[in-house]
């Protein structure tokens, strides 16, 4: 439910959305784009070697094919170069196609997908289960992305010539939070009903862009001067401050904390001590550089694996959890003292430097947290910092348009089918005219 702010509040922000082009907020860059015949290791490196959790992915024609009565003169139906990836400054000629949108999450739940029928993993011990990871991943580690079980689902294509005439407003509503294109691929996908990124191509199918949530956020929090009563509601207010957060404990394993993930379909867990307090956030951000030799560090508890991940020891095995003993007094003489000696960071037992906010952190304080220290999440903690609620930036998103969504329709935007054939026919007619000027070139 949207929070009560006053109409000039709800003008100005729907002003500032409706009235920004989707292309003043695009700056250049070089986006990689995966081919499908990649294989998992192939493609865990490239995006590992860019600190990258996502890219764009092709289906490439395989090297032999030749498209019917052209002859050797088929310029534009030339395999794909060699490698995982599609050269930035090739486009995707012929019969290529976007597929959708890899990430390190497709490759993880595929994988366990790949497990279905090797045994109950809660139930295994460490050792046990660490083998069967690193057995799995090994022959995992050859499948081509096309052959994935789940791909292609977290993210939307808009055309330049669409993105030229979109405005921000738009393309939060029909592109981030009401996606019209998804993956064509055949597999399975996890649907969440929202995507983190909206990719733009040209007529020759290259990608020059990719708008995330995150650039969104950025660009309100820039103009934060006009979220008006907004900016001071409070986490409490706005609804943020009693919200079931998925916790788990550290003792867990990594593997069964994304069984979890996948299972409520959210990117992220609380972790969280005996107590109740959060000591870590594990996310398919500790993923980023995973490769598939490294599947059997997945065996491991959450909290050892987040204190390897950012280079520290985790000692959560020395701690007390019974209750009876963390209540009395002798502990809490020992707590105290401890942490009077050395003040404590919250996130420090697995290496983190968590971002947290209490119920009465302001909208601008959560965006400012979210921008400034480049995250996608800010847990809302109680006194007892035990997580009361999370703020995402698809949270951020859906606020802002439930509040402007009724002052400011957003633009009509044009059937992708209907776009995607205009382009085919560009496309084909392009084809012909290169190939009558190659025939003619070899006839003079």
């Amino acid at each position: 439910m949207a929070p009560a702010c006053t109409p000039e509040t709800i003008a100005r922000i729907a002003t500032l959305l409706k009235d920004t082009n989707l292309h003043d907020l695009l700056s250049p860059q070089n986006v990689i784009i995966l081919k499908d015949s990649a294989t998992v290791e192939q493609s865990l490196k490239t995006l590992a070697s860019k600190r990258i959790l996502s890219s764009p992915v092709v289906a490439a024609p395989d090297a032999d094919a030749k498209p019917p009565g052209c002859g050797c003169l088929a310029p534009l139906f030339a395999p794909a170069p060699p490698g995982a990836h599609w050269p930035q400054e090739k486009g995707l000629a012929g019969n290529h196609q976007i597929l959708g949108f890899l990430d390190v999450r497709d490759v993880l739940s595929s994988f366990l997908a790949e497990l279905e029928g090797h045994g109950n993993l809660p139930k295994m011990k460490m050792l046990q289960k660490m083998r069967l990871l690193e057995e799995q991943g090994s022959s995992f580690a050859t499948t081509a992305i096309k052959d994935l079980k789940v791909f292609g689902g977290d993210g939307d294509f808009l055309h330049t010539s669409e993105a030229a005439q979109t405005s921000v407003l738009d393309v939060i509503v029909n592109g981030l939070l009401n996606p019209k294109e998804r993956g064509a691929h055949q597999g399975k996908h996890i649907v969440t009903g929202t995507v983190h990124r909206v990719a733009i191509y040209d007529n020759h199918f290259r990608i020059s862009n990719i708008i995330s949530q995150t650039d969104i956020i950025k660009y309100i929090f820039m103009n934060k001067g006009e979220l008006g009563d907004l900016a001071t509601k409070t986490a409490a207010e706005l609804g943020w401050a009693s919200r079931p957060v998925v916790t788990l404990g550290p003792d867990v394993s990594a593997i069964e904390a994304m069984l979890l993930m996948n299972q409520k379909q959210i990117s992220a867990l609380a972790v969280v001590d005996g107590v109740g307090k959060i000591i870590g956030n594990f996310s398919v951000s500790e993923m980023r550089t995973i490769m598939a030799e490294h599947f059997g560090a997945l065996a491991l508890p959450v909290g050892e694996f987040l204190a390897l991940e950012h280079g520290t020891e985790f000692q959560g095995y020395s701690h007390i959890h019974e209750q009876e003993v963390v209540q009395s007094k002798g502990h809490k003489f020992i707590t105290d003292r401890i942490a009077r000696a050395r003040p404590r960071t919250p996130g420090e037992e697995v290496g983190q430097n968590l971002i947290l906010v209490t119920p009465q952190a302001t909208m601008i304080e959560i965006l400012d947290k979210i921008v400034s220290h480049r995250i996608h999440r800010v847990y809302v903690i109680d006194e007892l910092e035990r997580p009361v609620g999370v703020v995402t930036c698809t949270d951020v998103v859906r606020l802002i348009i439930s509040l402007v969504q009724p002052a400011a329709l957003p633009a009509s935007r044009p059937s992708s089918a209907k776009q995607l054939q205009q382009l085919e026919q560009q496309e084909a007619e392009q084809q012909q005219h290169d190939q009558q000027k190659d025939a003619d070139a070899m006839q003079q």
